[in-house]
């Protein structure tokens, strides 16, 4: 009766409503198994990142070259997103590896 009410689920449903491949959960379970977030590090609450949407690319979804770890903390939103979940970005990857970089600078001074 109040199903009208219900969200979708987002791991049936991915931006756009674009259905969701049945073989995306354990495709991004192996994907992010012994992974460590590119911008940070974290090895903790990571999520599988489409560096070219799904809903742009859904012929790109299960396509482990166009996936990124990032921790779901923080750097999914910041560097996937532009701190906006309704934009992307295509260079997460180098914009990731600048900011891991400064970091590991950072903590090499300071020691």
């Amino acid at each position: 009766m109040f199903s009208i009410f219900r969200r979708p689920d987002p791991g049936v449903l991915a931006a756009g409503g674009v259905p969701r491949s049945p073989r995306w959960p354990a495709v991004s379970r192996a994907f992010l198994r012994g992974a460590s977030c590119i911008a940070c590090g974290q090895r903790e609450g990571l999520t599988a990142h489409h560096v070219i949407p799904f809903h742009v690319r859904p012929d790109l979804e299960l396509d482990e070259r166009n996936l990124v770890p990032l921790c779901s903390d923080r750097c999914h939103l910041v560097f996937g997103h532009f701190n906006d979940f309704r934009l992307d970005n295509p260079e997460v990857r180098e914009h990731a590896a600048k900011f891991l970089a400064g970091r590991e600078m950072a903590k090499r001074r300071a020691s």
